[in-house]
């Protein structure tokens, strides 16, 4: 669980590093794989409950 904006900032440059590697995305068995989709897990949980897009209004 993503405690903090400080601590999402830093998960989500952790994600970019990860990105970077090519075979993280591509080989289930590479060392970065399963870390990068943990990640994107916590990042995706946090920004759904922080930084959540409400529907426009139609007022």
């Amino acid at each position: 669980m993503i405690k903090s904006e400080k601590e999402y900032t830093a998960i989500k440059n952790r994600i970019e590093e990860l990105l970077s590697v090519a075979e993280n995305l591509e080989n289930t068995e590479a060392k970065g794989y399963e870390e990068l989709n943990l990640l994107s897990d916590l990042v995706a949980d946090y920004e759904e409950k922080q930084h959540s897009i409400q529907p426009p209004s139609l007022s």
